[in-house]
Order: structure tokens, then sequence, then C-alpha cells
């Protein structure tokens, strides 16, 4: 139950060295948001001490998990491994930059988004990620038809995402974040 409310309920996430309790953690997160069942959040791995812990971590993941292809190699997109408090902090705020929140409706995954894109933003966005989009991504002021009405003051971004690369689609989400306002 509390890794459940662990991950359901969580806006950032940060681990620290641990043992099979925390491997257990980090794994867990990893696969729901590489298959689509949790949310895409920050993940931070927080180095701690002078001996490097999830930097071998991570050797291990690419060099057996990825090379073997039992991962994509994408997924290293969904954690980030930092140094210092301070680095931590930039990048879950930095997460949050532009990107709100997530929700589908239908066949659509909305973003909500702190401000509006402008149409140069979008064209490259479709460049960008168009392994992943099964038709145009469009701009939307507020919610709409089938969208709750939650954050109405929040402009969209309507992706026909196709479900197949959530790693993918947080490389999408950091992109979003490092776009100006426009």
């Amino acid at each position: 139950t509390r890794k459940l409310l662990f991950v359901k309920e969580s806006d950032a996430v940060a681990l620290f060295p641990g043992g099979y309790g925390t491997m257990d953690e980090v794994f867990e997160l990893l696969t729901l948001m590489q298959t689509g069942k949790a949310t895409i959040i920050p993940v931070v791995l927080m180095e701690t001490g002078p001996k490097p812990y999830w930097r071998i971590w991570e050797r291990w993941a690419a060099g057996t998990l990825a090379e073997r292809k039992l991962t994509d190699p994408h997924d290293a997109a969904f954690y980030r491994i930092v140094d210092t408090v301070d680095d931590a902090v930039a990048e879950i705020t930095g997460f949050y930059r532009v990107f709100h929140s997530a929700r589908i409706v239908g066949e659509k995954l909305v973003f909500r988004l702190v401000h509006p894109l402008g149409d140069a933003d979008l064209a490259e966005i479709q460049r960008r990620f168009e392994d992943i989009l099964k038709g145009p991504a469009e701009p939307s002021p507020g919610p709409g038809g089938q969208e709750l009405d939650e954050f109405p003051e929040l402009p969209r971004l309507i992706l026909p995402f196709n479900r197949t690369s959530h790693s993918r689609l947080r490389q999408l989400i950091d992109y979003v974040n490092t776009l100006p306002r426009r």
C-alpha cells in the first residue's frame, strides 16, 4: 500500500542509496512510467558521499538491460542522477517550468501548460516527435470537450500520442520545458 501511494500521489521522487527496498522502489516506479501505468514525474537519484552509487547502477542498467534490448535506451530519460540538493531542486522545478500536468481525454493526451506555445514550437514538436504522434499536435486555450474542468486557466497541448514509447514522451516533456514564453 505504501508503494502504491508513493507512486500515485507524488509529484516528484528523490531516491537515495539503499538496499533491496530502494531497488524495488526505483524499478517499480520506472516500470510503471515505462508502461504508461503511472504518471510521468521527475525522478531524482541522489548521489551521496564520495563513492558513486547511482552511476554504478546506471552503468549496469545501460550495460546489461539496454545492451541486451531488455529496456529501451530512451528509458534513461525517466530519471536524473544528481550530486547536490540544488541540482535535485533544479531538476524538479525544471520539470514543471512549462509542463504542468497531463490527462488522457478520449484517444488524446492533453498536456496542461503554464503558458501557450507558438506555432514554430508546435511545428518543431511535430518534427522531433513524429515517431510517437499519430497526427498533428494542436493547441487549445483551455479545457475542451470531454476534459474535466480542472485548471481551466491553463492552455493545453493536445497530443495524438500513440502510447508506444513513454520514455520518448518524457523527452517531449523535457523539450516543452525548454521553450520560451511567447
